[in-house]
């Protein structure tokens, strides 16, 4: 019996020999693109990079099968430069990995002090998780903040307290006081794109302002009102109306902790009503101030004052434990949406689950720390937030088409891949519906998508005609004309990869 089955072993071990020959045969054969189409990629590589568009300025594409891990096509691939938004999905896959999908934030109420015969002689405190989702309904069942308000005040009552002889605190110690990453440009930060994190975060840390535009180009914009209120907040009016059709060019200047706001550019003539988004000043503060608010409509009385705290507040009773949606849904929004304010609560939570300090720095030694591990090549890269606002950032085609392929292996890859904008569909809640409809990669490729001033970057993946997964990533920096235009130069590309055999 030990002859038959060491002879039958030796078959075995040839036969399997012979299997691992064709199998690496077949998939050798599978990897295989026609030199004809990968000339015909490459030449419209190379019209794109020679177009008039970037003349003064610099253009990178790498696109990789993500199976075989061979490069199809690299022009300027170790090039380094600015990503825009396009950087959220080193963010975003980093948290995914360290955090996992299901994680949720969580924000508390609780107090400290005694509490007897419905009086609390002691302080009311909001513990802050760094929820960026909290007071802000981006799907059905996600609470808004008058469903959070609501909730608070009904913990408040459930606990016997109708009045409250002291302080309302915020305790945002979990994250570090500084709002805005470095090399984030004053003309952004007062705006709602510009919002920073804070481990308190309220209703995306945004308001709204309302105007009446005038009938003429020239004329004032009228500055109606703001939703919802922030006390305190007051600003400059030097909007004015722009011609008709010409958009939204007004811009909120003020940084974080200042109440008075700078309000400045045009909006376009013709609509009655248009309404522009800034950051609110002080997040925690706000939060604090609608709380109390409710709490008054309720009939609780409070009579102290709103304290933010930056080191650690115990409170005596925890009277709610708010969790956010997980992490899975936060970024599928995150890069459906291209939420600066969630990539950044991200960063500084990176920080503080590895390193225990919320901060932008630990944040980005983690995220440095997870691209090492997926094999990202360090070299051209320089990283100053989470999101990609800053000017400062820069990568390379290559690094981004490597982490994209790394990520393709990882568990969490289905989560990442719905998150990301989908070419050519209508009813996508991405920024990608208005290219490539009608053609193979309609429906098919999906990317995240860049911009700030003078950049233009689209990254992510399609599978080509012959069934292959690739990964690309197309980075335009210093371009001129405006950014639909390189939007067509990137088309060419993403058709023909959907078309690639």
């Amino acid at each position: 019996m030990k002859m038959i089955l060491f002879r039958r072993s030796a078959v075995v071990v040839f036969a399997a020999g012979l299997l691992f020959v064709l199998f690496s045969e077949s998939v050798a054969q599978q990897a295989r693109f026609s030199s004809e189409w990968l000339g015909k990629l490459r030449r419209e590589a190379e019209k794109v990079a020679a177009s008039e568009l970037l003349r003064h300025g610099e253009w990178a594409v790498t696109v990789v099968d993500v199976a075989a891990g061979r490069v199809l096509l690299d022009i300027n691939g170790d090039e380094s430069l600015a990503p825009a938004s396009n950087l959220k999905l080193f963010t975003s896959a980093a948290a995914l990995d360290v955090l996992g999908p299901e994680h949720r934030f969580q924000t508390g109420l609780g107090y400290r002090g005694h509490l007897a015969r419905g009086v609390l002689r002691g302080d009311l405190v909001v513990t802050g998780g760094g929820d960026p989702t909290l007071g802000f309904a981006r799907q059905k069942d996600w609470l808004d903040m008058g469903q959070v308000l609501r909730r608070w005040v009904v913990a408040i009552q459930k606990a016997g307290i109708r009045k409250v002889e002291g302080d309302l605190l915020a305790d945002v110690s979990l994250y570090d006081p500084i709002q805005v990453p470095d090399g984030w440009l004053w003309m952004d930060i007062g705006n709602y794109y510009g919002a920073g994190p804070s481990a308190l975060n309220f209703h995306e840390n945004q308001y709204s302002l309302l105007f009446r535009p005038g009938r003429r180009p020239g004329d004032p914009a009228v500055l109606l009102g703001m939703e919802p209120p922030v006390a305190g907040l007051t600003f400059l009016n030097l909007m004015r109306t722009g011609p008709p059709g010409s958009g939204d060019n007004g811009y909120i200047y003020g940084g974080p902790g200042q109440f008075h706001r700078l309000l400045h550019g045009t909006l376009p003539a013709g609509p009655e009503r248009f309404a522009i988004k800034g950051s609110l000043p002080d997040p925690p503060r706000f939060c604090l101030q609608a709380l109390r608010d409710s709490l008054r409509a309720a009939g609780i009385e409070i009579s102290g004052e709103l304290k933010v705290f930056h080191t650690p507040v115990a409170v005596a009773r925890t009277l709610d434990l708010l969790e956010s949606p997980p992490l899975a849904e936060i970024v599928y929004w995150l890069n459906k949406k291209s939420i600066n304010l969630y990539a950044e609560v991200l960063l500084k939570h990176l920080g503080a689950a590895e390193f225990g300090e919320g901060s932008f720095e630990k944040g980005l030694e983690a995220l440095q720390n997870y691209l090492q591990a997926s094999g990202v090549p360090a070299g051209g890269i320089a990283l100053f937030d989470g999101s990609g606002l800053s000017p400062l950032d820069a990568i390379t085609t290559r690094a981004m088409t490597k982490l994209l392929t790394a990520v393709a292996q990882r568990p969490y890859f289905e989560v990442f891949y719905k998150s990301l904008p989908v070419a050519g569909i209508k009813d996508d809640s991405g920024h990608l519906s208005h290219l490539c409809r009608g053609t193979k990669a309609a429906g098919n490729l999906r990317a995240k998508t860049g911009l700030i001033e003078r950049v233009r970057a689209h990254s992510g993946y399609v599978h080509a005609a012959n069934g292959r997964l690739l990964a690309f990533s197309m980075i335009a920096n210093d371009h001129t004309g405006k950014p639909g235009e390189i939007d067509r130069l990137h088309e060419r590309i993403m058709v023909l990869l959907a078309r690639l055999r």
